[in-house]
Parts: structure tokens; C-alpha cells; sequence
């Protein structure tokens, strides 16, 4: 049921339109959910893939490029199947 929350609420936030999702998305809040998420994950290749991508989408959000931010944010949230 979370993970077909989190989807929704994915879904709408990129239908609403990329430069909007991009700051919604890259802020300490959903860093620290995804972080949760992660840390659940049970397939160990697909943990480590994701926890890579985050590390890198918030290195990118701490220099200021969203869309290096985005970028990877969209790479974890593919390795967990979102």
C-alpha cells in the first residue's frame, strides 16, 4: 500500500511538469524518504544501485544542479522499481 502511495503521488508530481519536480523532489525531505525506502529494500544489487544513485542525486542537489539531482533521483527510483 506505501509503495502504491509513493507511486501516486510520483506520478502527479511528474505530471504537474519537470521544473516543478525537480524542486519538489530535491530537498532534504525526500531525500531522507527515499533514504527509509532504501534502507527496506530487500534485493541487495538493486539496494546498492539505489543507494548509489541517491548518494549521487544528493551530492548534485548540494552543488545546486537540479538536474544532475533529478537525473539520479530518477536512477534510484528505477532500481526500486518505482
Amino acid at each position: 500500500m506505501l509503495k502504491t502511495s509513493l507511486m501516486a503521488a510520483f506520478m502527479v508530481v511528474l505530471a504537474i511538469g519537470p521544473a516543478y519536480a525537480a524542486q519538489d523532489l530535491c530537498n532534504d525531505a525526500h531525500m531522507k524518504q527515499m533514504d527509509d525506502m532504501i534502507a527496506k529494500m530487500t534485493d541487495a544489487a538493486k539496494k546498492k544501485e539505489a543507494t548509489t544513485a541517491i548518494d549521487m542525486s544528493k551530492a548534485a542537489m548540494k552543488k545546486g544542479d537540479t538536474a544532475g539531482c533529478m537525473k539520479h533521483m530518477e536512477e534510484a527510483h528505477k532500481a526500486m522499481g518505482l
